[in-house]
């Protein structure tokens, strides 16, 4: 690598670098909202939030990695233009392979990178944190219970209080607890405690009423009571028997589900559908790289038109980003569009290469003038 392409590529992966951090942010302020509240109201330990955290940055990284990619891309040749420095490259003897090499190696790299996380630490972090996130949800579970709304804790069991004192006093209280189909439970009571216990969040409520329906007979059995308590521990997911989502599997268990557990046999074509995308998502950093180096390093190079390539630039991104999702989609509908995943890309970086090499238009040669009458 010469002076000039390692100086072009340190300038991409800088521009590479600030974006995806940018991109990562956004997109983690947006998500962590609910993990803030179990650390605010629920008293969970700042080390517990962190984790989440770093569980989740693996899948915030593929979805803006390519994205960041392209507006280094864009930023990097734009400033190279706009200070002259493409000019005299070009003045040099540089053809616009040369010029597109630097941006050709970030995408590469970012290719590297993505093949990582799609292959093994999606799938490793993604694993630990469901599994670390349902046992915040049941051990802090009264956090996520909010006042004037029926709150589903369970299938079986819904929560229900109209205003909520110091994040663990309750008035106006309703619980309807289904677990037992034949006689399904209404309780009523006029205040009430959210604890979160060692055996789980549990709910004491006072002066109040129980309703027990028997479905065989239609009797309703009524019990008044001063104090009295119900356990939410139902909430707390058995791991063991969880079924696996698709986002914490390796590529080997998404192409070749297991056939012998009904739930894979349902989700079949979504399974196949995911470990594909898995394969050819990295693919489109290099066609997000080509089809903007085909528009920016095309013809003649110069400020003047340089903003409008900027702008042809982001509609031709956004369009292919788009294609992209719907070839996704499709696949997950039909297996037979699976190989489009791979060929598009492929197709778009050659289409790019090739616009790269397009001739300048010849500009037209003004009039000899006339020589002047005698």
């Amino acid at each position: 690598m010469n002076r000039i392409n390692r100086y072009i590529f340190r300038h991409l992966a800088i521009s590479t670098v600030i974006a995806t951090a940018v991109l990562v942010f956004a997109i983690w302020l947006t998500q962590s909202l609910r993990l803030i509240e179990v650390i605010v109201d629920g008293s969970a330990p700042i080390w517990l939030f962190l984790k989440l955290v770093g569980l989740a940055m693996p899948e915030f990284l593929i979805t803006v990695l390519p994205i960041g990619s392209v507006a280094a891309v864009l930023f990097t040749y734009h400033r190279l233009t706009a200070d002259s420095e493409l000019v005299v490259m070009r003045a040099s003897g540089m053809g616009p392979m040369r010029l597109a090499r630097p941006a050709l190696m970030m995408a590469g790299t970012v290719v590297a990178i993505s093949y990582v996380f799609n292959l093994y630490l999606w799938p490793l972090a993604s694993q630990e944190f469901r599994k670390l996130s349902l046992l915040v949800e049941s051990q802090y579970a009264t956090v996520f219970l909010h006042e004037g709304q029926f709150n589903p804790v369970d299938d079986d069991i819904t929560v229900y209080f109209a205003r909520r004192r110091q994040s663990e006093e309750l008035t106006g209280i309703l619980i309807h607890d289904n677990r037992n189909r034949q006689r399904p439970v209404t309780i009523v009571a006029e205040r009430g405690l959210l604890m979160t216990t060692g055996e789980g969040p549990r709910v004491i409520m006072f002066d109040g009423n129980r309703q027990e329906m028997d479905r065989e007979n239609g009797r309703l059995d009524v019990l008044y009571f001063d104090q009295y308590a119900i356990d939410l521990e139902v909430i707390r997911p058995d791991l063991r028997e969880r079924w696996a989502e698709p986002d914490e599997r390796f590529i080997g268990d998404l192409l070749s589900p297991d056939l012998s557990h009904p739930h894979d046999v349902r989700k079949y074509v979504t399974l196949v559908a995911e470990g594909h995308s898995r394969l050819s998502s990295p693919l489109w950093v290099i066609a997000y790289a080509m089809a903007a180096l085909g528009v920016l390093l095309s013809g003649e190079g110069g400020r003047r038109i340089q903003g409008r390539r900027i702008g042809v630039c982001a509609a031709l991104l956004v369009v292919l980003q788009a294609l992209s999702m719907s070839l996704s989609g499709l696949t997950r509908v039909d297996l037979d569009v699976a190989p489009l995943m791979y060929l598009t890309p492929v197709l778009v970086a050659v289409a790019g290469a090739m616009a790269m090499y397009r001739p300048m238009p010849r500009r037209r040669s003004a009039p000899a003038a006339l020589p002047a009458a005698a």
